[in-house]
């Protein structure tokens, strides 16, 4: 599914929506597998392409080279804002926009998960829930002003009014940020989370100018027109509905940094068909985030390059647990567990650029990926599954519902006919975006198909079988969990040392493995189509593309 209209109808907390499979992020590593299955070249390989020709992301050299040259990147649609924070709102091209005007306070090594400086040079945690930042002294505004604390303050303001119902501000303590002096901030947290720190990384933490906004005629107007920060491109023009246009900051603070190309102009069409056409075609240098199915047909086209990577997102299979659904019932988990065919799963989700996911985690997130199950444990097991079926009380078979967007289809259509092997009849909804949210929403499925975004520790995670949110919306559907888990994955969040929270991390899906919570199914992917001399791809949070970083061979 295209991820902004999802977010924009579900709750706008949930930063885990699956932007492949079911509905992005940040990327820790780009991985991608050869056709049949194998791992891709390591991510610090110099090379970037695969053995089955396809390439991945965030591993080219940086660009050295300026021109006076435009690139073309067709996105799939078209964002209502630019500068989304101001208005509360979330939206994949929204950020990836947002991203080339906009600088955050640090960013993140998106092959390592590092924390590096941006505009802040250093930062210490003061305490458990507040961490003071020390500002460049060399960063110049859109109007000229040099950055101060007061810029800070200021834009925590914006996202904690505007956007206090997201991600972007529900987690800041207004009152507790505070301007130290002139070039040293206070940022305080409501929740303890280290990984806090990865999550002002993304875009959408931008820093703003008072000044700049109010030039731009307040929050609503720079939105649009956002004339503001202190980015390696600034804003030049919006043409509704056809096209937003960028140009490089020949001024920008960062000396290293080299924008190969003078202006970038994004353009927006929904087909991905169309997008990839114009690509071949020379009208467009980068087609978006296709479907990684029919993004894998031009792998072998040599009049383009393709990019195919994960960023550290697994699709899950999550089962309704509600009282009186027949997934209650741990057994016809496990039965439905044992039944499916997790590698022809992994083929058909991932293009064959993907195999069967063996933990909660991706395998590229380091930091804290465990390996849960073995690959026997992973194999087909139909005599098993009926056995399992006939101790729940369904020795002649049972009937179940899914629910899903039109790119789930596939998936589901593996674990029908998986299903079909056990005497399990599944009837696949394929829904609109809104009627997909209220079938979520009211928990008119058994099954469902949900990515999580697991390259940090963020509040969120595991949120869709957290107790605190069984009463309310999850998508996912309520989850038959404990205090005691939803205890364990607090303190998990909260650990500040990471081999000590991955240990932690392990014990937790050894208990979800135990229930039968949900099933691992594969890495979720993104999939761009390129000119065949385009180098430079990489990814800012949920795997969206750095459009700042293109150049040619």
């Amino acid at each position: 599914m295209k991820g902004k209209k999802l977010i924009a109808l579900l709750s706008a907390g949930l930063m885990v929506l699956s932007m492949a499979g079911c509905g992005s992020t940040a990327s820790t590593a780009s991985t991608a597998a050869s056709a049949s299955g194998s791992a891709a070249a390591s991510t610090t390989a110099s090379a970037s392409t695969t053995a089955s020709g396809a390439y991945g992301a965030n591993v080219d050299p940086e660009n050295t080279k300026k021109t006076d040259e435009t690139i073309t990147i067709g996105l799939a649609s078209e964002p209502s804002a630019i500068w989304g924070a101001a208005v509360g709102k979330t939206e994949n091209e929204g950020q990836i926009i947002q991203n080339c005007l906009m600088d955050t306070l640090v960013t993140t090594d998106r092959t390592t998960g590092e924390v590096k400086a941006n505009l802040a040079t250093a930062w210490e945690w003061v305490d458990d829930t507040h961490c003071k930042f020390t500002l460049r002294d060399d960063v110049t505004m859109n109007n000229g002003d040099k950055l101060t604390s007061a810029d800070v303050i200021y834009s925590i303001g914006v996202w904690t009014s505007a956007s206090a119902n997201t991600d972007t501000g529900r987690y800041i303590d207004a009152a507790g940020c505070t301007a130290d002096d002139d070039k040293t901030v206070t940022i305080g947290f409501n929740t303890k989370a280290p990984d806090l720190l990865s999550m002002l990384a993304w875009s959408n933490f931008g820093i703003a100018s008072e000044a700049d906004v109010t030039a731009a005629g307040g929050l609503e107007a720079a939105a649009k027109n956002p004339l503001i920060g202190s980015g390696k491109y600034k804003f030049k023009e919006w043409k509704s509905g056809q096209s937003i246009t960028l140009e490089r900051n020949d001024n920008y603070w960062n000396k290293d940094y080299a924008g190969y190309y003078k202006t970038i102009v994004f353009t927006f069409t929904n087909d991905a068909a169309a997008r990839a056409m114009a690509v071949q075609s020379g009208d467009a240098q980068i087609a978006y985030d296709m479907p990684v199915s029919q993004g894998a047909t031009y792998v072998a086209n040599t009049e383009v390059k393709t990019f195919i990577y994960s960023f550290g997102q697994n699709a899950h299979l999550w089962y309704n647990m509600k009282d009186g659904k027949t997934t209650s019932n741990q057994k016809v988990r496990e039965a439905i567990d044992k039944a499916i065919d997790f590698d022809a799963l992994a083929q058909v989700g991932t293009a064959g650029y993907g195999k069967a996911a063996l933990g909660y985690f991706t395998e590229d997130t380091t930091k804290y990926y465990n390996q849960t199950y073995t690959a026997e444990e992973r194999a087909v097991d139909v005599e098993g599954a009926k056995k399992l079926l006939e101790e729940a009380g369904y020795a002649n078979g049972l009937e179940l519902t899914c629910i899903g967007l039109q790119d789930t289809t596939p998936m589901y259509t593996v674990i029908q006919e998986n299903l079909r092997a056990i005497g399990v009849t599944l009837t696949i909804n394929t829904l609109d975006t809104p009627q997909f949210v209220q079938d979520s929403n009211s928990g008119n499925y058994d099954l469902i198909i949900v990515g999580e975004l697991t390259d940090a520790r963020y509040p969120t995670l595991m949120c869709f079988m957290r107790q605190a949110n069984i009463d309310t919306f999850v998508i996912g559907g309520p989850k038959a969990t404990t205090p005691e888990l939803d205890n364990a994955i607090g303190a998990a969040i909260e650990e500040k040392d990471e081999t000590a929270a991955k240990k932690d991390l392990g014990d937790i899906e050894k208990t979800m493995k135990d229930s039968m919570i949900e099933s691992n199914l594969y890495p979720e992917m993104h999939t761009v189509v390129g000119a065949k001399d385009i180098m430079g791809l990489k990814t800012i949070e949920r795997g969206f593309l750095d459009a700042t970083s293109f150049y040619k061979a």
